[in-house]
């Protein structure tokens, strides 16, 4: 609709011309060239007008249209998004499905805010889904690095305020408006998902109960500050922790995370993508 518009709205303009030119085909050139371009500038106006009105209808009515729209808005801001959809064809249909429902089923406009959340936590269902259960095979070095970004998101998050960053810890969901380092920030950490989806190996197991206790164990002690008792009663009712506090303590555990030797530390990321 968007590239069709402009042709057809030209076609109508040299419609209108054509047919103002033959109504007044006995009048003098003058007046046969100035009811001509009347005639264009009112068409013009009329479709120009109409715009709005044509393109809501038929955002409202074509999942294609509607879907072009979105896409383009959403590759605009994360042009990252055309690298996921190009793992599987199947990523885009779903995350299409997804929105879409959104917007029948409440009615959001794509300007209205309340958008933002319902994307979040269909586009999260959707990397669930589908881009997870693959990235969680990668490589120790990819699955590493991705999970290594971690601590640097939560950061670009906390310069918004501890409410966001505490947010985002706690349900991986982005309910910031657009900010530029927090964008910056996402689109890094899901360059590395992508890599840890393209390096996949079904040799690359989950760890054991065992070794995921030990490796978070040695993270417990490689935390700056240490972890005391109350930071560990804290965590076992973090969602009842203050937003500050929720923010500190993960900040902590995934410092504390990255310092850890590769095979231990890619053992933590690869369950935290199992559990989505």
């Amino acid at each position: 609709m968007n590239n069709l518009y402009p042709i057809v709205t030209a076609l109508c303009v040299g419609g209108a011309v054509a047919l103002a030119a033959w109504l007044t085909r006995r009048r003098a050139w003058p007046q046969r060239l100035g009811l001509g371009l009347a005639a264009a500038v009112i068409v013009t106006l009329v479709f120009t007008a109409a715009r709005p009105e044509v393109e809501r209808f038929a955002f409202e009515r074509s999942d294609a249209y509607a879907w072009s729209v979105m896409r383009a808005r959403l590759v605009a801001q994360d042009p990252v998004l055309l690298d996921v959809f190009a793992l599987d064809p199947s990523i885009e249909a779903e995350l299409s499905r997804g929105l879409l429902s959104v917007l029948r089923e409440s009615r959001i406009g794509m300007d209205d805010p309340a958008i933002l959340p319902a994307a979040s936590k269909a586009a999260a269902a959707v990397y669930r889904a589908k881009v997870l259960p693959v990235a969680q095979r990668g490589s120790d070095e990819a699955v590493a690095a991705w999970g290594d970004r971690t601590a640097a998101t939560l950061q670009a998050f906390r310069t918004v305020s501890d409410e966001a960053c505490a947010d985002y810890a706690m349900t991986g969901f982005n309910r910031t408006p657009p900010n530029l380092r927090v964008d910056a920030a996402l689109s890094t950490r899901q360059r590395a998902m992508i890599a840890a989806y393209r390096s996949s190996d079904p040799g690359n197991k989950l760890p054991s109960a065992e070794e995921l206790g030990a490796a978070y164990g040695q993270a417990r002690t490689l935390a700056k500050p240490p972890f005391e008792e109350a930071d560990m009663a804290a965590f076992r009712d973090l969602k009842d922790q203050p937003k500050a506090r929720q923010c500190d303590l993960m900040l902590r555990l995934f410092g504390a995370i990255d310092r850890l030797p590769l095979k231990q530390k890619a053992a933590i990321y690869r369950t935290i993508m199992a559990n989505g």
